[in-house]
């Protein structure tokens, strides 16, 4: 099953396959998408703003491989002599090494707590990378759907212009009244003014588009899918359980807790002080009144052990036990939010399924129909140009109507898809990046 987590891996055949796809390389200036899959694989291949991320794995990395380990050593040196005393020449030189110890697991649960840190910055770049995969999901399409708009009102400017070049032979002829010619010429134009519009829109969402996948707005970009309406209801459903597996922002949740959990079991070790350990040798000086001047040397082992009469971190621990509970809430409170996410999504999903299977079938043949018979009758003479422009407005909402219950079929479909987590898999980002629990 492929997951939100899953926005990760390939391997090097997948980004070969990838690339002849996307036909796209470092210096070309075009690339043919033909499904919102392959958007969302060259998304995460190539958007700048999810990049800024990936350093947030790399340094919580470094900081793994650096904890752990003892404090430096302390090396100290001391001499002295009686010059300010009895001036006999007596004195010594110390030469020491310091090292303190940790007797508690201080040392491993560090380690740990960092392990956990780059799961949890591994969670977070593939949040990062599942809502970009929604949001070019939407804008693809919305691209498309603004693509079939200008289609359909283009095929109803056809439409129209047959009716504008049958009324110019009847003017001609004094069949038709040149009002009526002049009607019809000003609905072409409304309906190449929405053209515009729309064409206008479209540049503007290709740019958007473009900026998701990384690339240059003068880079020419192909999208060859069309928004289609399945043959039969969606059916997939998928347990509580496995949505909360698919889930980047879950992950995130999980990764929290665990963060914070191995940051509360740190500061409880460190209740307890370091042990300092120093090893000595000494070259001594001595005078002795039967002997004269001497020296000696001494070599010795110190520990110093602390007395913990405060808890110097208890405020600090106080504070990572609060962030433990307050993450273990947002988890409780994002699985109750999930649950509703997908019952409310799955329920969109049939149900704008059903409208626009109901207003894609049999209405728009019947407003089609309605349209071709009265302009066979208004050339036989047997009705009015405003029945035939009636006609014609009501095919052209009724279309207008099929398209927009289609897209909203597939906008509540991608919502479904961004609570499932159902994108596709991507292998070109580093593993270290895999949430771990």
């Amino acid at each position: 099953m492929k997951t939100s987590k899953d926005l990760i891996y390939s391997k090097p055949i997948a980004l070969i396959l990838l690339s002849t796809l996307c036909m796209a390389t470092t210096t070309g200036k075009e690339v043919l998408l033909q499904s919102t899959n392959d958007a969302i694989r060259m998304a995460l291949l190539h958007n700048r703003d999810l990049r800024v991320t990936e350093p947030d794995v790399e340094q919580a990395e470094r900081r793994l491989l650096l904890s752990g380990r003892l404090s430096n050593p302390k090396l100290e040196l001391s001499s002295k002599d009686d010059s300010i005393g009895n001036d006999q020449n007596q004195g010594n030189f110390e030469v020491a090494i310091r090292q303190s110890f940790p007797i508690s697991p201080r040392l491993s649960r560090e380690r740990e707590l960092r392990k956990r840190q780059v799961s949890l910055a591994g969670a977070k770049f593939v949040k990062h990378a599942w809502r970009l995969a929604a949001v070019v999901d939407k804008t693809v399409i919305g691209l498309i759907a603004t693509k079939e708009r200008t289609e359909g009102q283009r095929a109803i400017i056809e439409i129209n212009a047959e009716i504008v070049s049958f009324l110019q032979k009847q003017v001609v002829i004094g069949e038709a009244s040149a009002l009526d010619l002049s009607q019809a010429e000003l609905v072409g134009r409304t309906l190449e003014q929405t053209v515009i519009k729309l064409t206008s829109n479209k540049k503007q969402e290709s740019i958007k588009l473009k900026q998701l996948l990384g690339m240059e707005p003068d880079d020419e970009l192909t999208l060859e899918k069309k928004l289609g309406l399945p043959a039969e209801e969606p059916k997939k459903h998928l347990s509580f359980e496995e949505i909360l597996e698919r889930r980047a922002d879950y992950s995130l949740a999980l990764a929290t807790i665990n963060t914070a959990y191995a940051a509360v079991n740190l500061e409880k070790s460190k209740r307890i002080p370091d042990v300092e350990v120093s090893v000595f040798i000494e070259r001594e000086r001595s005078f002795f009144p039967t002997e004269g001047l001497s020296h000696n040397t001494m070599a010795g082992l110190g520990v110093s052990i602390p007395i913990p009469f405060h808890q110097k971190n208890a405020d600090i621990m106080e504070q990572a036990r609060f962030d433990r509970i307050k993450a273990e809430r947002k988890s409780q409170a994002l699985r109750f939010r999930v649950r509703n996410e997908y019952a409310q999504a799955l329920r969109g999903t049939k149900d704008s399924w059903r409208l626009a299977k109901e207003a894609s079938g049999e209405i728009l043949q019947l407003a089609e129909q309605n349209l071709a018979d009265f302009q066979s009758a208004y050339r036989q003479g047997q009705t009015s140009l405003l029945q035939v422009q009636r006609a014609q407005e009501q095919f052209l909402k009724q279309k207008n109507t099929a398209l927009e219950t289609i897209v909203n079929f597939h906008l509540t479909k991608a919502r479904l898809r961004e609570v499932m987590g159902d994108y596709p898999v991507l292998e070109s980002i580093p593993e270290q990046v895999l949430p771990k629990r």
